[in-house]
């Protein structure tokens, strides 16, 4: 093998682990740009939960608000469930925690409420759509300030380190 064949390998190994690094770092962190809401006034959106009245996104307002577009058949909203409920519990100050069901029928929402409990006011969308927040796939998560602003989102299943951030996009 020649000195070039070598040095032409080691180049295209870098190059390509940098490629997988990044793809990787973006699937990880693969932030929601969603220009329809993103900087802007959280759309109108009520929730109804089992044990209590209409939960509204606008009347939370003062509060940050952790918004999550969940369903019962979505594996991953199982998997960042707990992060979810554990974080509603940790984190200090007014933080609202939020969870919307999408796209499932009331019996698959209680089995599910039943079987996972939310420790956070969570149920079926009976104001507004999860359209309107440009929910394309399951979980997703926006992050409201105290002024009501879409300040971020998330797709995907949440770690803590990731849920931390995040918070503190909302909190500071």
């Amino acid at each position: 093998m020649s000195r070039r064949s070598i040095a032409i390998g080691a180049v295209a190994i870098v190059l390509a682990s940098i490629l997988m690094l990044s793809l990787a770092w973006g699937l990880r962190h693969a932030a929601l740009s969603n220009p329809p809401v993103l900087g802007k006034t959280a759309p109108q959106l009520g929730i109804k939960p089992a044990s209590g009245d209409v939960v509204r996104i606008r009347e939370l307002q003062g509060s940050p608000v952790v918004l999550n577009f969940w369903a019962s058949w979505c594996g991953p909203c199982i998997e960042e469930g707990g992060v979810l409920a554990q974080a509603s519990r940790e984190v200090k100050g007014d933080v609202r925690f939020v969870g919307a069901n999408n796209q499932d029928t009331y019996a698959a929402y209680q089995s599910f409420e039943k079987n996972h409990p939310h420790p956070y006011p969570a149920g079926p969308i009976v104001l507004g759509t999860y359209q309107s927040y440009g929910v394309a796939g399951l979980p997703t998560t926006f992050f409201i300030d105290k002024q009501g602003i879409v300040v971020a989102s998330f797709v995907g299943p949440l770690d803590r380190p990731t849920l931390d951030h995040y918070l503190e996009l909302i909190t500071t």
